[in-house]
């Protein structure tokens, strides 16, 4: 059928206005669809590079902990075989002065290895098969008095470090005179065991040969302890007589006892450390069988066939530090390490790249969720505005591509906008801030971005701060606790052989380490010297101190010896805590000393609480207030000398103000008073030991849960007189 020009006109205008319809929405369509394209691979962009960034970042803070806990370790190894060279040194500095008579020594007597079985942790002195054979000469008997007279302090040092073996000097004449640490079995000293008892002989040892050559503290190579079975290393050094060389003191130091104690601050169950030898050979491991286990061979790490392990190894013989991926026994690990510089030695530790990468790859994974979310939320955005447009178009044929591309380009700038900053914050700048102010998700993203940014930065602040700060805390409170606990006589009863008087200390400590002390030792065969005090201050600094201050004061004790002198003892000890005193630090000091054969007591008191003494059975009372200042605050002083006369049964309790000051929940102090009374109620046949048990047990219940602030330090010493004949 022919149209008419009416119809051919509307159908012109409908097929036209039709097709242009039909073409604007197909325009329409792909260009949104290109636009949602764009959106989500610039997303896809922005979430791998934000997961990676947070990846990295976790995996660089978590291997620098780890770098600097092994530097740490390895430090600490360090130190504790420092301390020895300078313990070895002192050795041969007393006997160098006791050889020259510089210093005078009444001697002890001690028993012989070589004819008596003599259990470990007592000192004792051993004769060579030669020395043995010759006999000894009155020359070499006075020689071995002199030296005896030196026992007390090896006992002492022998006590004072939980990784000596053994403290020991070895003469040129053939002698030996040596203390072995006490085991928890009951054990002989290895001396007394056979074939060595009636064989040994220092001369001949590797460590008095290397001692004798030296000028200055040596260590031996690394060899295997024959009693405890863990490797060991000998620190030795010459000393001498007026003639020359008189012989070799040495140390033997337990490396394993030192390696256990550093690995109770393990980062987690899986990690695994050992210590490298400077021949690249498995000193100590963690690890039981494997590459790096410890082999009866001393196979050289240099040398493995794992060539990133044998990389590392010559790095950590020639003293290197860092931190580098290794692959040991098929799996991948991270190894840092750090040196060991007074023996050449090397720290490492491992652990698995899966458990170092874990917490960056949850975070990284964390990321990528988050923006896989956001894209299908744009999705739907994108679908949802297409569809509103392409109702639209119905309406607004002409304006639909001028519209359309206006509200793609207004779209697409916010999400590039982000993506620009977010790259920023990827690169490193955490100061960088996103402002869209478009009023949807985009702009709760941007949002979102600047909080994860502040976060981040405060989060590596935060961590990096307090990780440092309870790492310094630990170790100091741990070093001063050491220090503190290290110094005072733990051996009771400390003379059995002694019936003339009952005397033992205890000290609690408090968990903000304080400087008390207490200390007890004879100055000869009639004079017993007991001391306690209290240093001002906390933690390194007090204990420090209250080391030097107890050594000074038994110096001088030892080297006037006079009862008479107790007050030049403390004036000396004064002048010598007042030089280079720059943190103005003091001590307060109760010194006395006692006649085991006649009781009397002699003493000083330089600021401390007032003892209690108990006469007869009178009960207890005070003695008088304290006469001077504590010591360290001012040279000059003098320190005038109290004396009682103690008869048998008469108690003496000393004791620092953790005791009376303790204070219970409330912050009700325990007071004098409580501990006079408290006393009243010992019986007269009461053990020291049981009476100092008894006021622990009542300042404990006194203070229930309450926190102490200060060390609890208590010292009895009961005169029980001579037997009568």
């Amino acid at each position: 059928m022919k149209l008419d020009i009416r119809r051919k006109v509307l159908f012109l205008v409908l097929s036209g206005s039709l097709l242009t319809f039909l073409l604007i929405n197909v325009f329409l369509y792909f260009g949104l669809y290109r636009i949602r394209a764009t959106v989500e691979t610039k997303n896809e962009e922005l979430g791998e590079e934000t997961a990676e960034y947070t990846e990295q970042l976790v995996e660089a803070q978590i291997k620098k902990r780890m770098g600097e806990i092994t530097r740490l370790r390895a430090r600490y190894v360090d130190g504790g075989l420092m301390s020895t060279t300078a313990d070895v040194e002192y050795i041969a500095d007393v006997m160098n002065a006791l050889l020259k008579g510089d210093v005078q020594s009444a001697g002890h007597p001690i028993p012989n290895a070589l004819y008596v079985d003599v259990p470990a942790g007592q000192p004792f002195i051993h004769y060579s098969p030669d020395l043995a054979r010759q006999g000894v000469s009155p020359a070499l008997q006075r020689e071995i008095r002199l030296t005896s007279g030196f026992i007390g302090s090896l006992l002492g040092m022998s006590a004072c470090s939980d990784f000596y073996q053994t403290v020991y000097l070895g003469s040129k004449n053939g002698y030996t005179i040596m203390v072995q640490q006490r085991e928890e079995k009951e054990t002989l000293s290895i001396l007394c065991t056979e074939p060595i008892r009636h064989t040994y002989d220092p001369r001949k040892r590797d460590w008095y040969k290397l001692g004798k050559d030296a000028s200055k503290p040596v260590f031996t190579d690394p060899y295997i302890n024959p009693v405890t079975g863990d490797p060991c290393v000998s620190c030795v050094v010459p000393y001498y007589d007026t003639e020359g060389f008189a012989g070799v003191a040495g140390i033997d130091c337990s490396v394993q006892d030192l390696y256990e104690q550093i690995m109770e601050t393990a980062i987690s169950s899986t990690e695994r450390s050992f210590v490298l030898g400077n021949k690249g050979e498995i000193i100590i491991s963690s690890k039981e069988k494997g590459l790096l286990s410890v082999s009866l061979d001393s196979k050289d790490l240099r040398k493995s066939a794992e060539s990133s392990i044998a990389r590392e190894a010559a790095n950590m013989v020639a003293g290197k530090t860092d931190m580098k991926p290794v692959t040991i026994d098929g799996k991948e690990y991270y190894l840092a390490y750090a040196p060991i510089k007074s023996l050449g030695w090397s720290f490492g530790t491992l652990i698995a790249k899966d458990e170092t990468l874990s917490p960056a790859m949850d975070a990284k994974n964390e990321v990528r969720d988050w923006m896989s979310d956001f894209r299908r939320t744009m999705r739907g955005q994108i679908t949802g505005y297409g569809a509103m447009l392409a109702a639209a178009m119905a309406l607004l044929l002409i304006g639909l591509i001028g519209f359309g591309t206006r509200s793609a380009k207004r779209f697409v700038k916010p999400i590039l906008e982000l993506e620009d900053g977010v790259k920023q914050i990827a690169r490193g700048n955490l100061d960088k801030k996103l402002s869209l102010e478009t009023g949807d998700e985009i702009e709760h993203l941007a949002d979102s971005v600047n909080n994860m940014a502040a976060e981040l930065k405060t989060y590596i602040a935060d961590l990096s701060k307090v990780t440092a700060e309870n790492e310094r805390i630990a170790t100091e409170l741990s070093v001063a606790r050491n220090i503190q606990e290290g110094m005072l006589p733990k051996t009771f009863p400390a003379f059995p052989d002694l019936k003339e008087f009952d005397i033992y200390a205890s000290m609690h400590a408090a968990k903000q380490v304080g400087g008390d002390f207490y200390d007890f030792y004879l100055v000869d065969e009639d004079h017993l010297a007991v001391t306690i005090g209290d240093v001002s201050g906390k933690g390194v600094p007090a204990a420090l101190f209250m080391v030097v201050a107890k050594t000074v004061l038994q110096n001088n004790m030892l080297l006037l010896k006079k009862a008479e002198a107790l007050g030049e003892v403390m004036a000396r000890a004064n002048d010598r805590l007042c030089r280079d005193n720059e943190e103005d630090m003091f001590v307060t000091v109760f010194m006395g000393l006692l006649n085991i054969k006649t009781g009397e007591f002699r003493y000083v008191n330089a600021g401390h609480n007032r003892p209690l003494l108990r006469c007869g059975a009178n009960g207890f009372d005070w003695l008088p207030k304290a006469d001077t200042c504590m010591i360290g605050i001012m040279e000059g002083l003098e320190f005038p000398v109290r004396k009682l006369q103690l008869n048998p049964g008469d108690c003496l309790f000393l004791y620092t103000d953790g005791v009376t000051e303790a204070m219970d929940p409330g912050g009700n102090l325990f007071t004098e008073g409580k501990l006079k009374d408290l006393l009243g109620t010992v019986p007269g046949e009461m053990e020291t030991k049981d009476i100092l048990a008894l006021v622990s047990q009542a300042v404990k219940a006194h203070a229930g849960e309450a926190e102490q602030s200060d060390d609890v330090t208590m010292l009895g010493l009961l005169y029980k007189g001579q037997e009568k004949q």
